[in-house]
């Protein structure tokens, strides 16, 4: 039998030059490359900003590319390089040569030769447009979150007087009617009458419908189980399988968390009812993690037709209002579905108790 020939290792072929190692480092980053001495004086620069060469920014300081109150501090970070030996990482406010607003993403690290720190190699680029975006972003989840706080209210009040208002009228006249009808007995206006009462009936259990739906009491006086449990009742006039496991610490969430954990298991709900032809929904709510990090897993997976997440008909909002308010608290909401396979839904989101 012939053996299989011997395997030579092979050698990696020699790296370049340092020196041109280091140009076509600085000539691929996207930023600007520094070695700054302990002095704090830039000594090199692979590129300045357009209109500038370099030779306009070595011999600066970095502190002239900070905006005055954080100077000192970038004098710092710097000369904690030199002193510690380790990277040092940061953000800050600056400005070009030409005066322009910047925002620097700085990280330096030394340079060491025989074992002692005589530069240090700085990488920074201009993060303005990204922190404009972040910024932006950040102002509209804000605004986001107010319209969804201000959307609760609402619901809340119009909920109250529904309760307040039309129920207790409608309440009053079965309670009339129903009097009418004790005393008109057996040879009263029967038909008229039952008739009347049974229209009131459907009146108060709409409002009671509508109610619930608005904002459900139980979330304001029981709390988020006793809600969940709510929809879960409901679920099961449509679904023929709903289970609901919990296991959530004693006492209240807060009340954004609560109506957050509401909403999201609400709508998740009303999918499986309406378009999934689901037979089995499971829902699950508990506390996962360790403190500090503790959070609260909610998740609702059903048996049913499932879809293609990444082809979700416009008009259809449902599944972007759970990533927004995911998105308000911190968490994203992550769906999983595919044709045929049914559809789960999970968010984690952090444990936080109201106050007592």
């Amino acid at each position: 039998m012939a053996s299989d020939p011997p395997h030579h290792a092979v050698s990696p072929a020699p790296l370049p030059a340092a020196a041109a190692l280091w140009d076509a480092a600085c000539r691929a980053v996207t930023g600007f490359m520094l070695v700054i001495d302990r002095e704090g004086t830039i000594l090199f620069a692979n590129r300045a900003e357009e209109g500038r060469s370099t030779a306009d920014v070595v011999g600066r300081s970095p502190g002239d590319f900070a905006t005055p109150d954080i100077e000192a501090a970038i004098h710092k970070s710097i000369a904690q390089v030199f002193s510690t030996g380790t990277m040092q990482a940061r953000e800050f406010p600056g400005r070009l040569l030409s005066g322009e607003v910047a925002h620097f993403s700085a990280r330096g690290v030394p340079v060491v030769i025989d074992g002692r720190v005589v530069a240090a190699l700085v990488y920074s680029e201009d993060t303005l447009a990204l922190k404009k975006s972040q910024d932006a972003l950040h102002r509209e989840r804000q605004v986001l979150r107010q319209m969804l706080e201000i959307q609760e209210r609402e619901r809340q009040l119009v909920a109250y007087e529904i309760h307040d208002g039309l129920a207790q009228f409608l309440a009053g006249a079965m309670m009339h009617l129903q009097a009418l009808e004790h005393a008109a007995g057996p040879a009263g206006p029967g038909r008229e009458l039952h008739e009347s009462l049974r229209l009131l009936r459907a009146a108060v259990d709409e409002s009671r419908r509508l109610i619930s739906g608005l904002r459900p009491p139980t979330l304001d006086e029981l709390g988020i189980i006793e809600a969940v449990e709510s929809l879960i009742a409901d679920a099961r006039i449509d679904v023929p399988q709903v289970t609901f496991k919990h296991d959530l610490p004693a006492g209240r969430l807060t009340a954004q968390l609560e109506t957050t954990i509401f909403r999201i298991a609400q709508e998740s709900l009303a999918n499986a009812r309406r378009h999934a032809a689901a037979s089995q929904v499971e829902v699950s709510l508990e506390a996962v993690g360790e403190e500090p990090q503790r959070r609260i897993r909610l998740a609702v997976r059903d048996n049913g037709v499932g879809f293609d997440p990444a082809n979700v008909p416009e008009n259809r909002f449902g599944l972007e209002g759970m990533r927004q308010r995911a998105r308000m608290v911190g968490s994203e909401a992550v769906i999983r579905s595919s044709p045929g396979q049914g559809t789960a839904i999970e968010v984690e989101l952090p444990l936080v108790m109201a106050a007592e």
